[in-house]
């Protein structure tokens, strides 16, 4: 899974942490909780991997309802097998990015996020005899620690697919397998 740097102290010492619950269901919030030095800024990296069919050598995706949070974050999205990747947001009107491939690898990749719920489209044309493409995402955070080192930060799992997801906060990483909700 590709990481991006996810700002804040990447040498900062990070003591044990934790997810809770530790076998969520989709559209459960985590409670993600640690210790580092008081005061400290650490970044924390949700990722994971989608496998979507090409259908008439097209391939689509979407996520509603995405809860991106104020602060120092970004998004990546990668597309791999394809010629093209269309990435169009809907919040209050609609914006659209096409960025061809190179490889049969297309890539968006943006920083400072407003703010807001979002729905998300992946989209774009296939390489030819392409079944399924891959789509590799990765949003990244600052969450800042009290002044005793302790940092706790709820994350809403709602928009994503089940299945497994990396958390990884500085350089410690955890799999979370994402159970379908009941």
């Amino acid at each position: 899974m590709i990481y991006e740097q996810t700002g804040g102290n990447p040498d900062a010492p990070l003591d044990e942490w934790s997810i809770h619950p530790p076998s969520p269901c989709t559209g459960d919030i985590l409670d993600i909780e640690g210790k580092t030095n008081p005061g400290e800024t650490i970044g924390m990296a949700v990722s994971f991997t989608i496998y979507t069919p090409v259908i008439d050598n097209e391939y689509r995706y979407v996520f509603k309802n995405i809860r991106i949070p104020g602060g120092s974050n970004s998004f990546l999205v990668r597309s791999q097998k394809v010629d093209d990747l269309n990435f169009i947001v809907h919040m209050f009107v609609d914006f659209k990015r096409s960025f061809d491939a190179e490889g049969g690898i297309a890539e968006f990749f943006e920083k400072n996020v407003p703010a807001g719920n979002y729905e998300i489209v992946v989209e774009g044309n296939a390489q030819d005899g392409e079944k399924e493409v891959k789509i590799d995402f990765v949003a990244t955070q600052t969450i800042k620690a009290d002044e005793e080192g302790n940092f706790y930060h709820k994350y809403d799992t709602s928009a994503l697919p089940d299945g497994e997801f990396t958390v990884k906060i500085g350089d410690s990483k955890k799999i979370i397998t994402l159970m379908p909700a009941n």
